[in-house]
């Protein structure tokens, strides 16, 4: 090559400018991209985590709410004829129940608990105060309606003759549902015996 092209080539290079910062600035943006990228990714993998954490907290905290808000029957049913015999009418049907687990109060109050009674002839809902009464019978406890620690309820379904389409005889299984506006339904199932007495006592 002759020095007229070495210098013009010489010339050409002084003239255009330095291109070497334009590759290390393109790397820098690239970078940066790559980190704001990552940190978006990372901080949505994080969320996700802790919503995650967050409803097995509450799915949780339900479970033991409804666990320690759980009836349990205390001794025997108790039924009341207003006729007795083998073709005898039950009028009443009573039995007491306590808080399972030491848990949670539960508020007894009829038309917040409901009581379902159903028998092979008709299924009947519970809710007022002229259908069923929940009150405390233990020796301690307050007269309100919350079912607390250590208190005994004795719930009473009453003139049933007058309130169910077709009367509880003898020899016939009956259901009756106690469901509570939070916690488990208590489940009470007997049979009537063959031949009612003023008051029988089912185990």
């Amino acid at each position: 090559m002759n020095n007229g092209m070495v210098n013009f080539w010489a010339r050409l290079k002084a003239w255009l400018p330095d291109q070497r910062g334009i590759t290390g600035l393109e790397t820098a943006i690239v970078l940066i991209a790559f980190v704001v990228v990552s940190s978006v990714f990372a901080f949505a993998a994080l969320s996700t985590g802790l919503f995650s954490s967050d409803k097995a907290k509450e799915t949780i905290s339900a479970g033991l709410a409804e666990t320690r808000g759980t009836l349990e029957q205390k001794g025997s049913v108790i039924l009341t004829s207003s006729t007795t015999g083998t073709s005898g009418v039950i009028s009443q049907i009573e039995f007491q129940v306590s808080n399972a687990a030491a848990g949670e109060p539960i508020d007894l109050t009829p038309g917040n608990t409901i009581i379902r009674y159903s028998d092979k002839n008709q299924v009947k809902n519970l809710t007022t105060t002229a259908d069923f009464t929940a009150t405390n019978v233990a020796a301690f406890g307050d007269s309100d309606n919350l079912l607390e620690t250590g208190e005994i309820f004795e719930i009473k379904l009453i003139d049933l003759n007058s309130r169910l389409d077709t009367a509880l005889g003898p020899s016939t299984e009956f259901t009756i549902e106690v469901v509570p506006p939070r916690g488990a339904v208590l489940f009470v199932s007997r049979r009537t015996p063959v031949s009612t007495e003023t008051k029988d006592v089912l185990d």
